[in-house]
């Protein structure tokens, strides 16, 4: 959704506000809130408020996330004496509502994410002055007894928008599924659906690129939300730059002996990865291997070349692909693939790429999907909305809505979409 007139109800404010509501009286502020967040991204020494800061954690005398090495500070850090909610370059307006109901478990453990896509307002003119922020929450079931099917309402209140010929009208629906939550279900929007982790809870996300003072690459981050107690009660939240989901660091994919619980962990993905729709290629990655950040520019994300020397993992990777019957497919196409799953990848890097067995990655808008004037990629238009849609109307349809029972039991966990539960496009 990018219609200005449904997109009105969702300020950056009003938003931060309501998470910031859910806790009760804690004396915290949205402003304050949202201050604290991009001070992650400064050094103590640069920081503005009590932390936590993108040093707190060092490796071998580097800043780290995770235990991998991340730029600190980064320039996006001075936002943290600014006010987003205000008019002027540093303030944020939504650009897209996003269904993601394609995401839900074929178990039904939840029904899928629902963003909010907000673009800084000095990246419409500027490129050297760019920062969004995706608000990506997961809505829980609240009938998980019953499967996927207690997610019904969610897919028919969605598919009940495209029949809807009034943006004003459309527009108050959604704020009443955003804010208020369909009969029985909670409100999308809940401090508790933007974290700790895993894949039952969603994530803040920020694509990078303030460039005001010196060079620093286009990045990605990924915050989550937690609540940090004293002595007062209810606890107020605190924002956290954790790692980067299913964006492992590119160094596991070199010939080094620390990596091979990682590469070994890989080889189980080569399925999933070898997947002939570029809408159901997917990857999950365990929490220890992801990255701190997603650098789009270089080849610090780029798995072929960060694997070019390792012949064991592109042997392992053959054999791989042979036991699968796959004579199609290279080594190499699947470190491509795998690239594709990274943030950096999606986004910027893969673009354009040769996956193999006739698969293309398709193009992004150069670094983002929705830019700040509400303008969708070509991937999205011809390849990954139409697929959501497809999912959408196939659950509905009463012939295919239950999925079969294999697939609910199989030890590999499915989404509505065919990809792996956890995976990150």
């Amino acid at each position: 959704m990018t219609n200005a007139i449904e997109l009105e109800k969702f300020s950056f404010q009003s938003v931060m506000n309501r998470i910031v509501s859910n806790l009760g009286p804690t004396g915290q502020t949205s402003l304050g809130l949202y201050q604290q967040m991009v001070d992650t991204l400064n050094d103590r020494a640069h920081g503005t408020t009590s932390g936590p800061h993108c040093d707190d954690q060092l490796v071998g005398g580097q800043p780290a996330i995770n235990g991998f090495p991340i730029q600190c500070p980064r320039q996006e850090g001075v936002l943290s004496k600014t006010n987003p909610f205000e008019p002027g370059d540093d303030g944020f307006a939504p650009v897209a509502l996003v269904n993601r109901f394609d995401l839900a478990p074929q178990n039904g453990s939840n029904c899928g994410q629902y963003r909010i896509v907000y673009g800084k307002n000095s990246g419409i003119e500027n490129v050297l002055d760019r920062m969004l922020f995706i608000f990506e929450a997961v809505l829980p079931n609240p009938h998980p007894e019953a499967g996927i099917g207690g997610c019904r309402p969610v897919a028919e209140f969605w598919a009940n928008l495209s029949t809807d010929g009034d943006a004003n009208s459309r527009a108050s629906k959604l704020a009443n599924f955003y804010y208020s939550g369909l009969p029985g279900f909670a409100p999308v929007i809940e401090a508790s659906h933007y974290g700790p982790g895993g894949t039952d809870t969603g994530q803040i996300r920020a694509n990078m690129f303030m460039n005001r003072v010196s060079q620093q690459p286009w990045e990605l981050r990924e915050f989550r939300l937690g609540s940090v107690c004293g002595e007062t009660s209810p606890c107020p939240l605190v924002a956290k730059n954790t790692f980067v989901q299913v964006n492992p660091f590119g160094g596991l994919f070199g010939p080094n002996g620390q990596s091979s619980g990682f590469q070994t962990e890989f080889l189980d993905q080569v399925e999933a990865l070898a997947s002939g729709d570029v809408n159901t290629i997917t990857m999950s990655t365990s929490s220890g291997f992801n990255a701190g950040e997603s650098i789009e520019s270089g080849t610090s994300n780029d798995y072929r070349v960060q694997a070019e020397n390792n012949t064991g993992l592109h042997q392992a990777i053959t054999a791989k692909l042979k036991s699968i019957g796959r004579s199609d497919l290279t080594s190499n196409n699947i470190l491509d693939r795998a690239t594709t799953q990274s943030c950096a990848g999606c986004h910027q890097l893969s673009i354009g790429d040769d996956l193999g067995a006739g698969a293309t990655w398709p193009r992004s808008n150069l670094f983002t999907h929705v830019s700040e004037k509400r303008v969708i990629s070509p991937a999205l238009a011809q390849v990954f909305l139409p697929f959501r849609a497809q999912v959408l109307s196939h659950f509905l349809d009463p012939t295919c809505a239950a999925p079969p029972s294999a697939n609910v039991d199989s030890p590999v966990r499915r989404t509505l979409g065919g990809g792996v539960v956890g995976a990150a496009n």
